[in-house]
């Protein structure tokens, strides 16, 4: 197994070589963009995700989000499949060193996501690899767990242990990195405000 895991990592490091993030721009946009949620292997992670899709679907909808559940696992009887596009891979994507596969990573090359969402809150050497194939998108999740360049947005919470609320406020903050922002810019400048007479 640490064979496999130090293989995994060299891999790894080599892909975030040759990657080149772009840009970060605020305020954030998504309005008709496509949202990857990388979802945990963990069943109980799994249920977790499942409570915060409402958070989700307001900030994204429903009709431009994919689901990618970790290879092997059942999630289809845990996600409505309805306004989700959930794809399910087997086992077989998995190479020897614990990463996907080169066709799996073409396949998944075919789709274009604007926004990706790191569930995993543990390290996930697979997601981590799924993350480097879109150096274009805003990759987000809970800050300390992959770190740069696998995530261009990590985002930090003052919750440990509650699941749920973790998600919730990664969620919180990402939709204020757009309403706020948004907001702080109609407020005129006070260089713009004229003098009284």
């Amino acid at each position: 197994m640490k064979i496999k895991a130090l293989l995994a990592r060299a891999y790894l490091s080599r892909a975030a070589a040759k990657t080149h993030s772009s840009s970060l721009s605020l305020p954030l946009d998504f309005t008709d963009k496509a949202l990857l949620v990388l979802l945990p292997s963990e069943q109980r992670e799994l249920t977790v995700v499942k409570q915060v899709l409402p958070d989700i679907t307001t900030i994204f909808g429903s009709r431009n989000v994919h689901l990618l559940a970790f290879p092997g696992t059942q999630v289809e009887s845990i996600f409505p499949s309805k306004g989700f596009r959930i794809i399910s891979p087997g086992r077989s994507v998995v190479g020897w060193s614990g990463l996907p596969t080169k066709a799996f990573l073409e396949r998944m090359r075919a789709y274009k996501f604007d926004y990706i969402f790191e569930t995993n809150l543990s390290e996930n050497l697979f997601a981590a690899r799924i993350l480097l194939e879109f150096p274009e998108a805003v990759r987000f999740g809970n800050m300390g767990h992959l770190g740069l360049p696998y995530l261009n947005l990590e985002i930090k919470t003052r919750y440990l242990r509650d699941r749920r609320q973790i998600y919730r406020s990664i969620l919180e903050v990402l939709g204020n990195l757009a309403n706020n922002i948004r907001h702080m810019e109609s407020i005129p400048r006070s260089d713009s405000v004229p003098e009284e007479t």
